[in-house]
């Protein structure tokens, strides 16, 4: 017990970078404290109460340990990278004229900061906003790519997926993003935003591949397949998309039957119930309006957007209404309509400062 209660305190002072005189002084006098109060015929429970945790022991002591001053090249290089990159900054516009590009040094603050002082894989998930932030400026100043080129920020979440998510369950948590992408490059090179928005498809019958009853398994993805080739045999075959779109009722039935697909609201009471009502029938209504934008003003490519509205009617009507929770669908908006319907995407991606700035704001 006593030298499991040294180990801990040892290694809490280790994590603290005290120095290693600190260290020593303390370890040895609590050893001595642990061995006279068992002396005086105290349990090592009472002991271990009396003296408290090491983290309790380290909140007395933090003022007069004397904390190590790291002063490797690493930490020197962190210091001085700010006027490193002003002086590179000044030096690209006096001398090269390229103030509209010199700014994209100031990135290797914080990137030196990760690099240096951060594990690997954290390493890599802190650096993809700035890579993504870095590629998406060369595709549109470069290439004049501003638009797909902004698809180049999914790379942020799924690093994370990439890097920190369980190896079998990352097919299934990065369909959404690869879904995106697909039916963005489908439509903005090839416009064939219909039949491309059925890569979305592809989410829940890799999800289907969980499941444990391989007949159910079979059963899902038949039905999937099956409508996916009637809609498309319906649309190409007899230019008739809208009635195409009945086959995906399939899979809808396949759920019922299977009792996987059903409504219930009897676990809801009073405004919970009406609330949960009210979620459910606006999903269905967005749904139709998505399929009449899609048919009607073949708007596949901008009509998705409507979606958002449901994780946002979820939060006012089931959480507290907070501007802070509600602007990042608002900036998605705000980014791909100027960049979609204006050309603008080389200056739409500012609107995602309105998430911090909203934030600041609200609970400044």
């Amino acid at each position: 017990m006593k030298s499991e209660f040294l180990n801990q305190l040892k290694q809490s002072l280790v994590n603290l970078k005290a120095s290693q005189k600190d260290i020593d002084d303390i370890i040895l006098d609590y050893d001595q404290l642990y061995e006279d109060a068992l002396n005086s015929g105290k349990t090592d429970e009472d002991v271990l109460e009396m003296l408290g945790s090491p983290d309790d022991i380290i909140q007395d002591l933090l003022d007069t340990i004397q904390l190590k001053k790291e002063k490797g090249i690493k930490n020197k290089i962190i210091a001085l990278m700010p006027f490193i990159s002003l002086i590179v900054f000044f030096v690209l516009g006096f001398y090269q004229d390229l103030w509209s590009v010199a700014w994209l040094v100031f990135f290797s603050i914080p990137i030196s900061a990760i690099l240096l002082q951060t594990r690997l894989k954290d390493g890599l998930i802190a650096l993809t906003p700035f890579l993504s932030v870095i590629i998406f400026l060369i595709l549109g100043w470069g290439y004049g790519l501003w638009n797909p080129g902004w698809l180049v920020f999914l790379l942020i979440p799924m690093a994370s997926i990439l890097l920190k998510a369980p190896l079998k369950t990352i097919p299934i948590a990065i369909s959404p993003f690869v879904a995106v992408i697909a039916f963005f490059i489908l439509g903005f090179y090839y416009n064939l935003w219909n039949p491309g928005w059925l890569v979305f498809l592809i989410i829940p019958m890799l999800g289907i591949l969980n499941a444990k009853n391989k007949i159910k398994l079979v059963l899902y993805e038949l039905s999937f397949i099956t409508a996916i080739g009637f809609y498309l045999y319906m649309g190409y075959i007899n230019d008739s998309w809208t009635y195409g779109a009945f086959g995906f009722i399939l899979p809808f039935l396949m759920g019922i039957i299977l009792s996987d697909v059903h409504f219930q609201f009897s676990d809801f009471k009073g405004p919970q119930r009406k609330k949960s009502i009210i979620l459910t029938t606006m999903i269905v209504v967005i749904s139709a309006i998505f399929i009449a934008l899609g048919f009607i003003f073949n708007g596949w490519g901008w009509a998705w957007q409507i979606f958002l509205l449901i994780p946002v009617i979820a939060i006012i009507l089931f959480d507290k209404f907070r501007w802070t929770a509600l602007m990042p669908f608002i900036a998605v908006i705000i980014f791909f309509s100027l960049g979609y319907f204006f050309d603008i995407f080389q200056i739409s991606w500012l609107a995602f400062l309105l998430i911090p700035i909203t934030a600041i704001i609200e609970n400044a």
